[in-house]
């Protein structure tokens, strides 16, 4: 049997010879389709004499809507008999799709001529999307909805992200899919939801995270680079994204930030220019003071002045001790001492006012209730105490003449602290006192001293250096039976003052203050509480305590990062090494005031007229 479309059959049976029986008749048979459009259709020719003998031949179908008409024809073939049976299939999407129409005929070749036969082969599409409706044997999903179409494949997806396994064969194929199954697969690794296809490479990390097969190509790896430090290397996967990976080692580069002339503060490094300002050599171990660089000698000042790893190195200071003298003028309970030059301190206590040298006691006449005294460059010395009061002697005054208190208007609350800023040395201070009220005072002379401010604390001392924005007040607040510390600090011209905070607050009371630099401060007071303040981070240091008793500080000293003084109103001068609290000079009387011009010109007075020094 030969089959051939009907575009040719007239001219095949025009042009047969004479005797050619196989070719003088033949069928023309007409395949109708309606309500849908098939993918392939077949047609099943069967000799219905012998039902062995049967061809099939795919018909294709042109493009468009249904309805729609294919022909074929079909002629005589040698062996078989005149009758046959047709059967036309159609099937959805492609041969290999669901039969979902059927049509069968018989007919005869007998007669020679054209013999016409129409099958139609009938289902429904309704949406139009290719795919038969289920009560015709078709599989679309939803013949209302053309974007639902068939069955499609159900992949293993465990991770969640839609997308299966691509090195699984789907699991099913169904219009729903079961739990854990993506209808996409392409998944390079169904263990992780964040890597699945179609998706752009987002992290540098080793792995291919679109399943591209390619890793990290949305990352220059092992491109050129330079990292932080302005040295070369190459980039790789760090963190998640891409880092700069560099084998060469930048140079450190030092800054002199204590003012010595010895950089000892990293500034960076790099391997870029080098910073304006820096050394490439370390010659300062610390940098918090002045009294520390590499080539100064060594002195007995607790501190590793020579930076040689070592402190006071020499069996010289192991023998000194500090000097101590009681009765001083009297059995005074002196309330401050405020040192001049390396001989020279002025005390003071409640109309008590002396000056004291290596060799000389000279008391002057000075009504009033003294609680605190400053001196400057030149030796005159500024008091501050009850009532708002305030005065100045200088040590060439006559001593049987009193002293002349002012009083700032608006103030009469006792003053507890007082700090000069004199700048330049020999020019005529800025004086800056405060108050139990919170009130804080400016003297400038001539002028009569003004109140600045009142902040909210019961101010006990204050301190700074040449500059109002080193000022520093201390004390605390009470509420109940409970204290917390207060800790201010004033702005370029001294006349606004922010309060520092601490979270959670520090309970206790602050008594003393010492900046030491415009980098450094320590303050302390009640149980043991002393505190550093050291490149704007405020921190702890251990509880001052000694053979198991709190020691209250009265008054503080710095010397240098983790290094202070404190006079304990137990009596007795302590010293923190960086470590631990040590005895520097056991005493039994109370110590209430405490200064230094440098580490071995310390001075220390207190109760029944107690003078110490440390003088080395």
């Amino acid at each position: 049997m030969r089959l051939f479309l009907v575009a040719v059959l007239a001219s095949v049976l025009a042009g047969c010879p004479k005797g050619d029986e196989l070719k003088s008749a033949a069928l023309k048979v007409q395949l109708h389709y309606e309500g849908f459009r098939p993918g392939c259709v077949t047609l099943t020719v069967t000799d219905q004499e012998e039902v062995s003998r049967q061809v099939t031949t795919n018909v294709n179908v042109s493009a468009g809507a249904p309805p729609g008409t294919l022909s074929v024809a079909v002629f005589r073939q040698a062996g078989w008999s005149n009758d046959v049976k047709l059967l036309a299939r159609a099937h959805e999407q492609s041969c290999e799709g669901a039969q979902v129409a059927t049509a069968e005929a018989t007919a005869s070749l007998a007669k020679d001529g054209i013999t016409p036969v129409d099958l139609l082969l009938g289902a429904l599409d309704a949406d139009g999307d290719g795919f038969v409706r289920k009560e015709d044997q078709g599989t679309d999903c939803d013949d209302r909805d053309p974007d639902r179409k068939g069955p499609t494949p159900w992949y293993e997806d465990l991770d969640g992200d839609n997308y299966g396994n691509r090195l699984l064969p789907p699991r099913v194929t169904a219009c729903e899919g079961p739990a854990l199954t993506a209808s996409r697969t392409g998944d390079c690794d169904d263990r992780d939801p964040s890597v699945h296809p179609d998706q752009a490479e987002f992290r540098c990390d080793g792995r291919d995270d679109n399943c591209d097969d390619v890793k990290d190509e949305s990352f220059d790896v092992g491109g050129d680079c330079f990292n932080d430090s302005q040295c070369p290397g190459a980039n790789v996967c760090g963190n998640g994204g891409v880092v700069c990976n560099s084998t060469v080692t930048p140079t450190a580069w030092y800054v002199d930030e204590d003012g010595d002339g010895k950089a000892g503060a990293e500034a960076g490094r790099t391997c870029g220019p080098v910073p304006a300002g820096t050394s490439a050599v370390s010659t300062d171990c610390d940098e918090s003071t002045v009294h520390v660089a590499n080539g100064l000698p060594e002195v007995c000042d607790r501190l590793d002045n020579n930076c040689a790893g070592g402190v006071d190195e020499g069996a010289t200071c192991a023998t000194l001790t500090w000097r101590e003298n009681q009765q001083v003028d009297g059995d005074v309970p002196w309330n401050a001492i405020t040192l001049h030059g390396t001989q020279g301190a002025w005390f003071a206590s409640k109309n008590k006012l002396a000056y004291a040298t290596s060799t000389t006691l000279t008391s002057f006449k000075c009504g009033g209730d003294w609680k605190a005294a400053w001196t400057s460059s030149t030796g005159r010395v500024f008091l501050a105490g009850a009532n708002g009061e305030l005065t100045t002697r200088t040590p060439a005054d006559p001593t049987g003449t009193d002293c002349v208190p002012v009083v700032a208007a608006g103030n009469t609350s006792m003053l507890n602290g007082i700090v000069g800023l004199e700048q330049p040395a020999g020019s005529e201070p800025v004086l800056y006192a405060v108050a139990s009220n919170g009130n804080i005072v400016r003297w400038r002379r001539p002028d009569a001293p003004t109140v600045v401010t009142q902040v909210p604390a019961n101010l006990r001392a204050i301190d700074g250096l040449e500059t109002p924005d080193t000022l520093m007040a201390v004390g605390f607040v009470t509420v109940g039976s409970q204290s917390t510390i207060r800790v201010f600090r004033s702005n370029s011209d001294g006349s606004a003052w922010q309060e520092d905070s601490f979270n959670p607050p520090i309970v206790g009371s602050l008594r003393g203050v010492d900046v030491v630099n415009s980098r450094l401060a320590f303050v302390a007071g009640d149980d043991g509480l002393v505190l550093q303040r050291y490149r704007g981070a405020w921190s702890p240091l251990p509880q001052a305590s000694f053979l198991g008793t709190r020691l209250n500080a009265l008054d503080v000293q710095g010397l240098a990062q983790g290094k202070a003084y404190m006079a304990a109103g137990q009596g007795g001068v302590f010293f923190f090494d960086g470590s631990t609290w040590l005895s520097a000079h056991p005493g039994t009387n109370a110590l209430r005031s405490l200064d230094s011009t440098s580490p071995t010109n310390i001075g220390v007075v207190g109760d029944h007229g107690t003078v110490i020094y440390w003088r080395p």
